[in-house]
């Protein structure tokens, strides 16, 4: 009876108790939505004094338990303002929450690997360039927009030639072996790998290729900048490991525009304008030219003669031809026409989009780049906001009509050559004398080069699905499918007219064509899944999925010879003589992936990637790794105490990574014996030569990287800065070993315990000057210094490396003798002696610095009043380049060739001071002094430029102006790229450092933005 008499007071007890509970316990309920009604799932609230937080569901929906009847409730969602509202739970109706798109830089959103964050919350390194700031320049290529405006981001344009491509390292060289392993970085858009990524397109065009290592025409000249949302830059080993081997250089991604809720609208975007050839040499005329070849002879004590000097005792000593204005001296023409529509309401927008850019050249014929594209994206949800498809599809097609050389390689001809006989023809000699049998045989007439057709047909299409669908509250699954073609079709055709008689007279050239094709197509399927669960202590974001990806490359070409007719050039079966070949290659790629977020009362933040992936670019037993990296930041000024006492801190950032990253940029098959055909036969067969000896024991390369950051916002956020240091350690280093030729084989690709480190400091500053009166000035800085060294290489000295390396040094040292300038007595060229043994040899060999800039950056300012703006962006550089005697000194200043203006400065008599020694028209000891020229460190010179990279001038008409027409928009602009150069390099562009190859193009256009 006692017992059951406690149990009831018991119950009791506990029943009074939760009733109690049950008064004291109420909840709120609301929708968050955008300014458009959109609802914002995800979103997070949180009750200011109990801590207590939810999230809104698919609708934007949210249930908010609360013990107290009024508080605080604080909601964030990213890429919005945060807000604060005050609660009263007596009689309170739904809330309707309504959040504003963020306009400070912190809180807007940054596109990182399989998700978004923002600056404020990341806990890895990304740069983001937003549409603003590519719209201002009128460029076609994205690279170009690029140029200073990334920490840590190094771009060069290898030439002035439309379509040309550029030079992309992210944080330095890490590859000992750059022909083998890659230093490109990743190229994503819409999240799908751009496969070509930056490797050159094309086999036959030379106009933008003068050399094996530099120039061609890029493949990413198919992606029009005005149809690009943002491009982030992804560096450090938080921000790259989720993409494991493919991110061991960094990764770029292009995002494109997507289409906008609201009333349907369209835009015309269009300009004109024009380019000319940027900074470059001027030339001797002729009567300076003739003075420096006599004094030459005089020199050499040789008596000119009709064999050794056609050019002063045949030719006409008063003709002069201006090569560099007739050649590279023309106006390029720039034509832009951009319309797209877009608009839907909150369950369906679209945009499309339509793009033609023509793009005439500076050479003596108007040769074009015309590229054309057209670009589409829809979005829908369902009412109920559980399921969404993206889709985004982009086709572009580029036609560039190049000529077969670049016309800046024959700046150096004789500036009285003779261009046409006197019937009008094409000369190729004059008074008996055939040009080709002058100087080292590379005299000709470049007028023919005019009357070579050359045709490059580049096409491009990316595909992007994107399905996703919420399970339950917190939990999604997405599905990322994706699909990328890469056509290139070319042809050269060689006729009659663009050959010297001499040569088909003597030697039987005759008239040639060649062909050439490659397909390139990639398809990757990627399944997702996304968990968020917010708690009152954090966020708890979590993501796995997996990576099926496949690329095929296909690449046939033809060169045709001694055809009989020019009319039978455009068909190769029509060849007297004809060489072909074709190759094709299967790449596959898998992987599974996974990422863990957590956000701590947004004061600690911990970030963890890891990826394990398989590729088939390894033997077996060898493909597969794994990669992964941890971020962590401390958000300070969140801290109670730090607010207080440091009040003009409005924000406060310190972050770490550290991860690991592989490379397989190898090429495929290479744990195969490679065999490639000859055109040499063996009893009427056709041969095979050993290309590449098998080794299926290579496997990974692996990069390690650090970094360490401190982040500040200084007065409500008026100023931002930010300071990083990074530590990048490549081993296992992949290279192309070289073989004695006796094996049988050039090369074979094997691991090598090299490791190399890039470390550097990152800064950056963005400060808002004066925003009052509707007058805005801000500002943007950054600055970037990356030293790359050769940590170790283990049997360095026995190795074929022996000569280009060093341990402790960069990759790209200069080892060179020593110049020391001009004798004044005897007007040669000196240089020291090291060892002391009487000789010049490479044991007088040292060292002297890098060709790695030492920092770079950009500066931008923005002014902005009632509708004007003028911006203005500066790129500048510290680095030493190679000068014009690089390319020039083949061509001993006294020979049978043109010489830039400063050779006017040589050594003439016993005393003279000067860097330019005394002319020569033979070789002797003054021709080998140049010769020991070409081995030392004088043909390095500072290379440092300050460009004026980009002036953009924009005025938007007032509203009231245009509400009389249907139009809600109406701007005008006048746009400039590569301005103006300030630098003491000696040689044409500092950026290029190749006198034979075009200067980057100062461009101008004038246009008109409308909005229907």
């Amino acid at each position: 009876m006692t017992k059951k008499i406690t149990i009831s007071i018991v119950m009791a007890v506990l029943c009074l108790n939760f009733g109690a509970i049950a008064q004291t316990l109420t909840k709120i309920t609301g929708r968050v939505a955008n300014l458009e009604g959109k609802p914002l799932p995800g979103a997070t609230l949180k009750i200011k004094q109990s801590g207590a937080i939810t999230t809104t569901n698919n609708n934007g929906e949210f249930v908010l338990n609360v013990t107290e009847p009024a508080g605080t409730l604080l909601i964030s969602f990213t890429g919005y303002k945060n807000k604060s509202l005050n609660y009263q739970v007596t009689n309170q109706s739904q809330l309707q929450i309504i959040l504003d798109e963020n306009t400070n830089s912190l809180d807007e959103v940054q596109i990182m690997g399989y998700g978004q964050t923002t600056r404020r919350t990341n806990t890895g390194n990304i740069s983001t360039v937003k549409a603003a700031d590519l719209e201002r320049q009128p460029v076609t290529n994205p690279l170009a927009a690029l140029q200073g405006r990334v920490p840590g981001l190094s771009i060069t344009q290898t030439s002035g030639v439309a379509g040309s491509a550029f030079k992309v390292l992210i944080r330095g060289q890490s590859a000992l072996d750059a022909g083998l392993s890659q230093n490109d970085p990743l190229f994503i858009i819409d999240g799908i790998p751009f496969e070509p990524g930056n490797t050159i397109s094309g086999r036959l065009n030379s106009a933008a290729n003068n050399s094996a290592d530099e120039g061609g025409l890029s493949p990413l000249n198919t992606i029009n900048p005005q149809d690009i949302e943002s491009i982030d830059v992804l560096k450090d080993a938080d921000a790259t490991a989720i993409y494991g081997s493919r991110g061991a250089n960094g990764v770029i991604l292009i995002t494109t525009k997507q289409g906008k809720n609201g009333k349907t609208s369209f835009n015309v975007n269009t300009y004109t304008g024009f380019s000319q050839v940027g900074r470059t040499m001027s030339m001797l005329n002729t009567s300076q030219y003739l003075t420096l070849r006599k004094e030459a002879f005089k020199n050499d004590g040789i008596i000119p003669t009709a064999v050794n000097a056609p050019d002063i005792l045949l030719w006409d000593t008063t003709r002069y031809t201006d090569f560099k204005k007739l050649l590279i001296g023309n106006t390029a023409h720039d034509y832009q026409l951009q319309l797209s529509v877009n608009g839907g309401n909150e369950h369906t927008n679209f945009r499309l989009g339509g793009n033609y850019h023509k793009q005439t050249t500076v050479f003596a014929k108007n040769f074009a780049d015309e590229v054309s594209a057209v670009s589409l994206s829809i979005n829908h949800r369902t009412p109920d906001n559980r399921f969404s498809i993206q889709l985004s599809t982009q086709y572009a097609r580029d036609h560039n009509k190049l000529p077969g050389k670049d016309f800046s390689r024959y700046l150096n001809l004789p500036p009285n050559l003779r261009l046409y006989d006197d019937q009008g023809n094409l000369s190729w000699e004059e008074s008996g004398v055939v040009y080709n049998t002058l100087g080292n045989g590379d005299i000709i007439n470049p007028l023919a080069l005019l009357e070579e057709k050359f045709n490059s047909n580049n096409s491009n299409l990316v595909t992007n699905l994107v399905l996703n669908y919420k399970i339950l509250e917190g939990l999604s699954f997405k599905t990322n499918l994706g699909y990328n073609q890469f056509n290139t079709k070319e042809t050269l055709i060689k006729p009659t007219k663009a050959i010297d008689p001499n040569l088909i007279t003597n030697y039987g050239v005759m008239p040639a064509a060649s062909f050439s094709s490659s397909l390139l197509q990639n398809w990757i399927i990627e399944p997702q899944a996304d968990y968020k669960r917010a708690g009152r202590f954090g966020t708890l974001n979590l993501m796995a999925g997996l990576t099926f990806q496949s690329k095929n490359s296909q690449s046939d070409y033809q060169y045709g010879n001694n055809y009989s007719s020019d009319l039978l050039l455009n068909n190769i079966a029509a060849a007297g003589l004809l060489t072909v070949g074709n190759d094709e290659a299967t790449y596959r790629y898998n992987a599974v992936f996974g990422r863990i977020n957590y956000n701590y009362d947004e004061k600690y933040i911990v970030n963890i990637t890891g990826r394990r992936d398989g590729s088939s670019r390894f033997g077996p037993g060898k493909q597969m790794a794994t990669f992964g990296a941890v971020g962590i930041a401390w958000l300070f000024t969140n801290e109670k105490p730090i607010k207080a006492q440091l009040p003009f801190l409005s924000s406060g950032k310190l972050r770490a990574s550290y991860g690991t990253t592989g490379n397989d940029q190898i090429g495929e098959y290479k744990f195969l014996n490679l065999w490639a055909n000859t055109t040499a036969t063996y009893n009427g067969a056709a041969g095979l030569y050993p290309r590449s000896l098998y080794n299926p024991n290579y496997n990974w390369e692996m990069i390690k990287k650090a970094e360490a950051a401190l982040e500040l916002g200084l007065f409500k956020d008026r100023i931002l800065f930010s300071a990083a240091y990074y530590n990048n350690r490549c081993s296992n280093q992949l290279i192309n070993y070289t073989l004695p030729s006796q094996t049988g084989f050039f090369q074979v690709v094997k691991n090598f315990p090299g490791l190399v480190q890039n470390a550097g400091l990152e800064f950056t500053l963005n400060t808002i000057n004066i925003d009052r009166n509707g007058f805005r000035w801000t500002t943007a800085f950054n600055l970037s210094a990356n030293r790359n060294k050769l940590i170790s290489f283990p049997g360095l000295s026995a190795s074929s490396y022996k000569s280009r390396y060093i341990e402790g040094e960069p990759l790209s040292l200069i080892q060179a003798l020593r110049y020391l300038g001009v004798n004044p007595q005897t007007g040669v060229y000196t240089f020291e002696d090291f060892n002391n043994d009487g000789r010049l040899t490479s044991a007088d060999y040292q060292l002297f610095g890098s060709r790695d800039p030492k920092f770079n950056g950009g500066f931008q300012n923005n002014f902005s009043i009632a509708g004007l703006e003028l911006t203005f962006f500066v790129q500048f550089t510290r680095q030493l380049g190679l000068n014009y005697v690089n390319q020039l000194s083949s061509s001993t200043p006294g020979k049978i060739y043109n010489q830039p203006v400063v050779v006017l400065n040589r050594w003439q008599n016993e005393g003279d001071v000067t860097d330019i020694q005394k002319l020569t028209s033979a070789t002797n000891s003054t021709a080998g002094a140049l010769s020991n020229l070409r081995q030392s460190n004088g043909l390095y010179t500072d290379a440092s430029f300050i460009k004026l990279r980009n002036v953009s001038l924009s005025y938007q008409f007032p509203q009231q102006w245009l509400s009389r027409y249907p139009i809600s928009g109406c701007k005008i602009y006048a746009q400039a790229q590569n301005v103006l150069t300030l630098t003491h390099y000696k040689g044409a562009d500092p950026e290029t450092q190749n006198f034979y190859t075009l200067p980057p193009l100062k461009t101008f256009v004038f246009g008109l933005q409308l909005n229907l």
